[in-house]
């Protein structure tokens, strides 16, 4: 019976580290393909809470900027919208690079 416990748990640990091998290689290849290699244009955004998404550079570095709500529209033919929604956000002080900044330069 000891035998047979023991042959159970020596494949029960090979097929767990085989697992854990896919995995990592699944999360490491998942996590490189989630990293900017480029500045892009607007696109659209990868999670499900935001509109649109971008990669920029940010002191030297790439960062992937996420913004914008996805059930609202743009409607920057208003001027009084515009000139409200640039005044509620403080367009005026937006940092490049921040997604403050690309949602105050799309309106």
């Amino acid at each position: 019976m000891l035998l047979v416990f023991l042959m159970f748990d020596y494949s029960y640990r090979a097929l767990l580290n085989n697992y854990m091998i896919s995995f990592k290689e699944f999360y490491l290849e998942e996590k490189a393909g989630a990293r900017c290699t480029k500045v892009t244009g607007q696109q659209s955004s990868t999670r499900s809470d935001k509109k649109y998404m971008r990669c920029t550079r940010v002191g030297g570095k790439l960062k992937r900027v996420h913004y914008g709500d996805p059930n609202l529209r743009i409607k920057k033919s208003n001027s009084k919208k515009r000139k409200s929604f640039r005044a509620r956000h403080k367009c005026s002080s937006a940092k490049p690079g921040t997604a403050k900044y690309f949602s105050c330069k799309n309106w």
